[in-house]
């Protein structure tokens, strides 16, 4: 009888862990979305106020602070809460380019706001909060 009872249990823990979990949104961007950037470093940073237009998989944007983030314009493509972003624009070689918005990125959505988020391996944070005008 153990064994039995053992057997349900562990078939009954295998089906539940086999569902998928279809809560998944359709992150669909277009518009201008305006909020502030800030690069966490050791849970504190700078913050600046950033401006960024969507549309048919393209770009825009400015910061209030220059390079502060590095925006400019490019094209951009979401899978699932992941958001890539590539940059068009040259650069020079002043800054800090780690603050160009390129590479992938965590993408959160609530209603009419969006958080866009990319982590460090050294445990810097970005964090763009970003509310649809």
């Amino acid at each position: 009888m153990k064994q039995i009872f053992a057997f349900v249990l562990i078939w009954a823990i295998a089906i539940t862990s086999c569902k998928k979990n279809d809560n998944s949104q359709v992150i669909k961007l277009n518009g201008t979305y305006t909020g502030t950037f800030q690069r966490k470093v050791s849970g504190t940073g700078a913050v600046s106020n950033v401006s960024l237009s969507f549309s048919a998989g393209t770009w825009n944007g400015e910061s209030q602070v220059v390079k502060y983030p590095a925006l400019n314009n490019g094209s951009y493509n979401i899978n699932g809460n992941k958001i890539s972003f590539k940059n068009e624009s040259a650069w020079t070689a002043e800054f800090d380019w780690s603050l160009i918005l390129n590479g992938d990125y965590d993408i959160n959505t609530s209603g009419n706001a969006i958080t866009i988020t990319k982590t460090y391996s050294n445990g810097m944070l970005d964090i763009y909060k970003l509310v649809k005008q």
